[in-house]
């Protein structure tokens, strides 16, 4: 079927088109969860008779762009931002003074990383507040001070709850295995007490930020809970069978999946050592397909750079297949909520193909103040004095105060660093190398014919565990037609090797069928 421009599959149709009410649905990776998402909305604004709007929520503006530039309906009332743009510009500003009164009528601004600042308590939040008019985070990861605090606002401000109410008939949440315990909370109650219909799209099997709170638990605790219709995706329209067989018998939940398993050669099990396992890979690949390297950034005993992404781009090159790495920029542990100023500056300037208009829809609410031309005139100071950080720092001040966001210097000092160095321009621009090397975590939502993996990255001193698994999952769910598997002889390496033997050997499936060994 086909909706709003949106072609469905029958899955994707019984979720969009046939159930109504609050829904979660399981999405494997590959199957078109956001694609999903973006189609039910456009449906329930197409049914929608009222004057309630929708907030679709992701938990970065990358993400939430792409959301908005793919819907082909008028959202300029919706709420299209990132979770705690939501909790904040929704709920926190506008009804932090009501509820704790005239002294916290302040501009917020927001610093997550700042490791100076760490709160214990709700308290310790309210009273830096009050004295730095900055959101800080939680000392304990686990935990959420935006959205603890969004939470006792709206349970203590009727005004607010009223406010929701009457704006919105639907929220829309993606990657819902990412969030942490505080953001289920404050979700569920915006879906329980205040009954604003529900959908929320994730897959738990790609649960890999754990480290930084995500409880993937939460998500899975929705599929059982009343009021909420549990639906599934599971045809991958990215991998072929083999690699979506491999990827289903990580996980007792999907090996049912699994009928028929062929060897078609697709999966490569490859014995090679640090020293020549580039040789090696290079006569497996197609020069005329995409390819990517990923690689854990986890730390070994006795591990060096010489082993990871930025090294294995020099390798594959001088093996016959040119790679680029693909760096973490300076400017991406940026947490405030200028954070999308300092990527379109640098984006600005090392990026021919980056204009002031692209700069323009980059920002994440729409202001008809904002000129275009006044806007190019401030970017272009800002990059004729690239060479003189001082005056540099002070055109991006002059264009932050103009679009009404604040800066910090220390952040204003990576942007120079990432600006002052081309290496970064590849992670910037969202056309990526055919060729190309990075990060695991990087590689999250991107997709490549042909991926490289070293088996030892999932685990650790020989351990593994339930997100070491997730990982590997997401690594091979990014290969469409061919999985590069390196084998070297390492205790993490055959610690992961005996664990998926023991996974083919639990769904009484010969490696062989699925595993061709080199």
């Amino acid at each position: 079927m086909k909706l709003c421009d949106i072609n469905l599959s029958p899955q994707q149709e019984d979720i969009v088109i046939n159930t109504a009410g609050n829904i979660v649905v399981s999405a494997s990776a590959g199957t078109g969860k956001t694609h999903t998402m973006i189609a039910k909305i456009c449906h329930d604004l197409l049914e929608n008779k009222t004057h309630k709007m929708i907030a679709s929520i992701t938990f970065t503006i990358r993400a939430a762009q792409e959301i908005r530039d793919r819907l082909t309906l008028d959202t300029t009332q919706c709420f299209i931002g990132t979770n705690n743009s939501f909790a904040i510009e929704e709920i926190i500003k506008p009804f932090l003074k009501d509820v704790y009164g005239d002294e916290y009528d302040v501009d917020l601004d927001t610093d997550y990383a700042n490791r100076d600042n760490r709160l214990n308590s709700l308290a310790d939040g309210l009273e830096s507040i009050k004295i730095t008019h900055t959101i800080y985070s939680y000392a304990d990861n686990r935990r959420n001070f935006v959205f603890d605090l969004a939470l006792d606002i709206i349970k203590k401000s009727e005004a607010c709850r009223l406010y929701l109410q009457a704006k919105y008939f639907g929220i829309y949440i993606d990657e819902y295995q990412d969030c942490d315990i505080d953001m289920h909370k404050f979700f569920m109650y915006l879906c329980d007490e205040l009954r604003i219909t529900t959908f929320i799209v994730g897959d738990e099997k790609q649960s890999i930020y754990r480290w930084r709170g995500a409880n993937p638990a939460s998500f899975i605790s929705v599929f059982t809970k009343a009021g909420f219709t549990h639906k599934f995706l599971t045809e991958n329209h990215r991998s072929d069978k083999q690699i979506q067989d491999y990827s289903n018998l990580l996980f007792a939940a999907t090996r049912e999946l699994v009928t028929q398993p062929q060897n078609t050669g697709d999966i490569i099990w490859l014995a090679a050592t640090n020293e020549d396992w580039a040789s090696k890979v290079i006569p497996l690949l197609d020069a005329s397909k995409t390819s990517a390297l990923l690689r854990s950034q986890k730390e070994y005993s006795g591990w060096t750079q010489k082993y990871g992404a930025s090294e294995g781009a020099t390798l594959l090159s001088q093996s016959g297949i040119e790679h680029i790495y693909i760096p973490p920029t300076p400017i991406d542990d940026i947490t405030t909520n200028a954070a999308w100023l300092y990527t379109a500056i640098a984006s600005y300037i090392l990026l021919s193909s980056y204009s002031a208009y692209d700069f323009i829809n980059d920002i994440p609410t729409e202001n008809d103040k904002v000129s275009v031309g006044r806007t190019q005139q401030m970017l272009r100071a800002i990059e004729q004095h690239v060479d003189e950080q001082a005056i540099f720092a002070q055109k991006v001040n002059t264009l932050a105060d103009y679009l009404g966001y604040p800066t910090m210097p220390q952040h204003i000092e990576s942007l120079f660093e990432t600006i002052v160095d081309p290496k970064y321009a590849v992670a910037l621009n969202p056309e990526k190398p055919k060729h190309c090397t990075l990060t695991l975590h990087s590689s999250k939502g991107l997709e490549f014919d042909q991926v490289v993996i070293f088996i030892e990255d999932y685990a650790h001193n020989g351990a593994i565990n339930d997100e070491h698994i997730n990982n590997h999952y997401v690594a091979c769910t990014r290969a469409k037609s061919k999985l590069i598997i390196v084998n070297t002889e390492t205790n993490d390496a055959n610690a992961v090797r005996h664990k998926i033997i023991s996974l083919f050997q639990d769904a009484n499936i010969p490696c062989g069928d699925l595993i061709t060994v080199q």
